[in-house]
């Protein structure tokens, strides 16, 4: 299949993502509204906003991909996960000269591939890869080979692990999706040591199971060891939860106006029917930056949304509501250099996907 063809199609392949990562079929049905928990902030707006222009587009010349969602980088390199890659799913280049160095994640069912690709962490020396389709956290060293590549099966009391994230170097922090916890911490061998937090919801209607609402409050997440927040953004709602780890207590729920999720239980499944909400999230030293989508599930269906967003919202560490930029692009997913005041995002639209911005917040 030619790229032009694959791009007219981008419609319909992100509805098949909906249901492979949701465990949900797409309907418009009655809403359930749930309300909030005690600890909460609402806001209505942001008491600044400003529009940015793309300071630069980055060229990826050697590294087809066909849905880059997930972008990091660290000192000299960059790295691009591309959820429907078509031979491997990571990209790795030198940064910023984006000269292609190596392809990683073999797409496949041998030995060392893999058969999906949730995200991308880095630390210390590697690169760890989730594939949640064989439950596997999997590790890549930044200057090694895939022959030094290491497996980690997922503790088999989770179930499906979305996301994930690294817990103070040798721990993970992953999404429960038991809907009795809000995530879970793991060993360095991907086993379970202890399980926090709740779904911020109160209400709940016995009738529909704890994995349902999981579902719908499924979120990303991103922890920061040097401030000890964790913060986890909801894809089908407007909510965002500020933890601290360390400390085990739940900081501040934070509600905009599209508020919590809405979906409609149907055949064992949360079935969404608000909006498609956060998409990517960043706890910082100084603010947490979330990228909004804001698409009705209504506009989605009738393919009058733009795959990605382009708002991009910023918060201090308790949750109080800073700035929002309008970015000129809709982009899948983030990282922000705080000390350069630089945005890299992934456009998803585009040809030459990873651009930059440049950002001043006082």
């Amino acid at each position: 299949m030619s790229d032009k063809h694959y791009k007219s199609r981008r419609n319909s392949l992100f509805l098949i993502f909906m249901i492979n990562r949701l465990f949900t079929y797409i309907l418009l049905e009655a809403p359930i509204l749930l309300s909030c928990s005690s600890k909460e902030v609402s806001f209505t707006d942001f008491p600044e906003t400003e529009q940015l222009r793309i300071s630069e587009v980055k060229q990826t010349e050697g590294a087809p991909m066909r849905y880059p969602f997930r972008i990091r980088t660290a000192d000299s390199c960059l790295f691009v996960m591309d959820l429907h890659g078509s031979e491997y799913y990571c990209h790795q280049f030198d940064y910023p000269s984006m000269r292609h160095r190596q392809s990683f994640a073999k797409i496949g069912r041998g030995p060392c591939e893999f058969l999906d690709a949730e995200n991308i962490r880095l630390t210390g020396k590697g690169c760890w890869v989730l594939d949640a389709n064989t439950a596997k956290l999997n590790y890549f060293p930044i200057h090694g080979n895939e022959s030094e590549m290491k497996e980690y099966p997922l503790d088999k009391r989770l179930i499906r692990s979305l996301d994930f994230d690294i817990y103070n170097d040798s721990l993970f922090i992953v999404p429960d999706y038991t809907g009795t916890h809000r995530f879970d911490i793991l060993g360095q061998d991907a086993t379970i040591r202890e399980r926090r937090g709740t779904i911020p919801c109160r209400n709940r209607d016995k009738n529909i199971p704890d994995m349902a609402y999981a579902q719908a409050w499924r979120g990303f997440l991103n922890y920061n060891p040097k401030n000890g927040l964790l913060a986890i953004a909801t894809q089908l709602g407007d909510v965002l939860e500020i933890y601290s780890v360390p400390g085990d207590s739940l900081v501040n729920v934070i509600y905009g106006n599209e508020g919590e999720p809405r979906f409609a239980y149907s055949g064992g499944y949360a079935i969404p029917n608000g909006i498609m909400g956060y998409g990517d999230i960043q706890v910082g030293n100084q603010f947490i930056y979330a990228l909004f989508w804001g698409h009705s599930f209504k506009d989605i269906m009738r393919n009058q949304s733009i795959e990605g967003g382009n708002i991009l919202r910023i918060f201090d560490l308790s949750g109080k509501p800073v700035k929002r930029y309008i970015l000129d692009r809709y982009i899948t997913g983030f990282c922000i250099d705080e000390k350069r005041g630089i945005i890299t995002g992934v456009d998803v639209n585009s040809d030459q996907p990873v651009v930059e911005w440049k950002m001043q917040i006082q």
